[in-house]
């Protein structure tokens, strides 16, 4: 099965039980045509983080073929050698973290991925992928405590529930909610 295609099937498997009291899930709110336009329109940026969080683990896990190639492009571009950063979902920011490095080692990626012997060619990003990559690196480019209390509180999976499950204490919940609805009700 070819990625897209993968990336497809997965679509269906991000549903979570996260219905949390008093908070709305936007996107149940959509009807089915504004839905799958939605998934329409973010397919793209979901096949070029798919393709670098799976170019990012073959390379750490091929330790006797692909990772000696990509330390050799590093020594060949004469950098000093670096693994690609995973994106982590218990890990903020690491999103941010990938695209980063992705767009610095821009060139050592699409040496990798032009390398037919490696097999790595469905990882390769082209030059528009490249820019939307830029542009979400971008937008993920703010990364401040506030920013990411409101991005889980808001987050359909997470809501409050995510707080409660890491153990922060009930006072910082409040105060996350409440600098949610403050954010709410003063740009909105």
């Amino acid at each position: 099965m070819e990625l897209e295609e993968r990336v497809t099937v997965e679509d269906g498997d991000e549903e979570a039980d996260d219905d949390a009291p008093g908070w709305v899930d936007e996107v149940a709110l959509l009807t089915p045509d504004e839905q799958r336009e939605l998934h329409n329109n973010i397919r793209p940026i979901r096949l070029i983080l798919v393709k670098l969080r799976k170019l990012a683990f073959k390379l750490i896990h091929s330790t006797t073929l692909l990772l000696p190639a990509w330390h050799g492009i590093f020594k060949d571009l004469q950098l000093g050698v670096r693994n690609m950063p995973r994106d982590v979902a218990t890990r903020w920011n690491s999103t941010f973290d990938m695209l980063e490095f992705a767009l610095e080692y821009q060139t050592a990626i699409d040496r990798i991925t032009d390398k037919c012997k490696l097999g790595l060619g469905e990882y390769e990003l082209d030059d528009e992928e490249w820019m939307l990559a830029k542009e979400l690196r971008d937008v993920l480019k703010v990364n401040s405590s506030n920013v990411y209390r409101i991005a889980m509180v808001l987050h359909p999976r997470h809501k409050l529930q995510y707080f409660k499950q890491a153990g922060w204490q009930a006072e910082w919940i409040t105060t996350a909610e409440a600098l949610v609805r403050s954010q709410y009700t003063t740009s909105y």
